[in-house]
């Protein structure tokens, strides 16, 4: 049996007072099938610099495949 990529996603959770309920989720469709560790990292610390206070607290790659 193979393992076939077929997509990835990745769910940013930030904190900050300002969000209804403290907490907003940025979710992100597409990501490339090589992306890093320290990739999707960049993108989060890059997102939590676009508002102030944000904190960044979880990060969730979700990838898909067909077994074949």
């Amino acid at each position: 049996m193979n393992k076939v990529w077929l997509s990835s996603s990745i769910a940013f959770t930030l904190e900050n007072e300002s969000y209804e309920g403290g907490e907003l989720t940025r979710r992100f469709q597409n990501i490339a099938e090589d992306a890093t560790p320290e990739d999707i990292q960049a993108i989060g610390n890059a997102l939590k610099t676009l508002h102030a206070g944000d904190t960044l607290v979880d990060t969730i790659l979700t990838t898909q495949n067909h077994i074949a």
